[in-house]
């Protein structure tokens, strides 16, 4: 039978806080599911998020944040109307 993780185990496993966990989360990274109102992880999400990882030598080539997207479209529509 697979492992399901807690969201503190899994953030422990990983050697993530909480909150960087949940960024991976929230951007689609590491899949989840529901126990009734409870988050649960399974270890084979786990394993394909590290499997995942680019090794330190590569770039980040992360998704920008929504917050970085918006700024940046703002920007343009500020020199857009110049």
């Amino acid at each position: 039978m697979e492992k399901i993780f807690t969201m503190k185990e899994a953030a422990e496993y990983l050697h993530y806080s909480m909150s960087t966990l949940r960024r991976r989360i929230d951007a689609g990274k590491i899949k989840t599911f529901k126990d009734g109102k409870l988050v649960r992880i399974k270890e084979s999400e786990l394993q394909k998020f590290i499997d995942g990882i680019p090794d330190s030598n590569q770039s980040d080539t992360t998704e920008p944040m929504p917050v970085e997207k918006e700024a940046a479209q703002l920007s343009a529509d500020k020199l857009e109307r110049r």
